[in-house]
């Protein structure tokens, strides 16, 4: 298994380094790390010369950021990592291109920066790579820390749930983790769910028996999934992110990005599979 873990070198990155690391040693990966570097400047000749010298000098320091930041988590760990620099711009693209070019399973990112211009570029760059990744991204809030995965809450809108638990059962099986299905109505919702015949199908088609589905009715989808979270005590959230969800249908917005820089665990979002 490989995992890409784009990274800036800030203090609140390296919480999404060190999760990834004891992640991936769960899992027995393999670590990418990677940073993208660009200067917006015009193409002139005499600009593009200079941009080139600067670019250069970037990526020097960068590889020496690399080096110092591999011997920090090789310390105490036998774990396979190793770098890549990339020149290019914006971070979503060659976040893409370069995951689907090298086979990678698995992109952890950091979600919320310190203060600035430093978090704002991150927190763009990451709701960005959600948004736009074909491959599973697990966000890292920057308070969160990797213990074990027991307890994961898996929203979904019920459109396609075998497909997305099927796909989730590949990820949390190592852990041998509970995954808690939760469905949001309105208080006012007329739908008719049988939560024990949605339970006993799913284990029944998965061979997985660790699945719960619970029902929430609530106004606000966000407040619902955060009080079940803190209910369980869930180790991480996932949901799955189409264009457009039925949640941004609803709300006119992004609930997948939103809960990236909302929620206090990682979020762990993966992108539905086309009709």
């Amino acid at each position: 298994m490989k995992i890409l873990l784009p990274t800036d070198f800030s203090k609140f990155s390296k919480v999404a380094v060190h999760y990834a690391v004891k992640l991936a040693k769960k899992l027995n990966a393999e670590i990418i790390l990677l940073n993208a570097v660009f200067i917006d400047a015009p193409p002139r000749a005499q600009s593009a010369l200079k941009t080139s010298q600067i670019l250069d000098a970037m990526v020097e320091n960068i590889t020496l950021e690399f080096i110092s930041l591999i011997k920090e988590i090789k310390t105490g760990n036998e774990i396979d990592i190793s770098y890549k620099i990339i020149k290019g711009y914006p971070v979503k693209d060659v976040v893409e291109t370069f995951a689907c070019h090298n086979d990678i399973d698995l992109i952890i990112m950091g979600t919320k920066g310190v203060s600035g211009l430093k978090k704002v570029l991150m927190g763009s760059n990451a709701a960005a790579v959600i948004g736009n990744s074909s491959i599973p991204v697990i966000s890292v809030p920057e308070h969160a820390r990797f213990n074990h995965i027991k307890h994961i809450v898996y929203a979904s809108d019920l459109l396609a749930v075998n497909p997305e638990v099927k796909k989730l059962i590949q990820f949390v099986r190592p852990f041998d983790a509970l995954i808690h299905l939760v469905h949001v109505v309105s208080p006012d919702s007329k739908k008719k769910i049988d939560k024990l015949k949605m339970k006993n199908d799913l284990i029944s088609k998965n061979k997985y028996s660790k699945i719960a589905v619970h029902i929430a009715v609530h106004e606000d989808i966000e407040e619902a999934i955060d009080e079940y979270i803190a209910d369980v005590k869930a180790d991480m959230l996932t949901m799955f992110t189409h264009k457009p969800t039925f949640l941004e249908k609803l709300f006119g917005k992004s609930v997948t990005r939103e809960m990236a820089f909302h929620s206090w665990i990682p979020l762990l979002s993966i992108k539905k599979q086309a009709k």
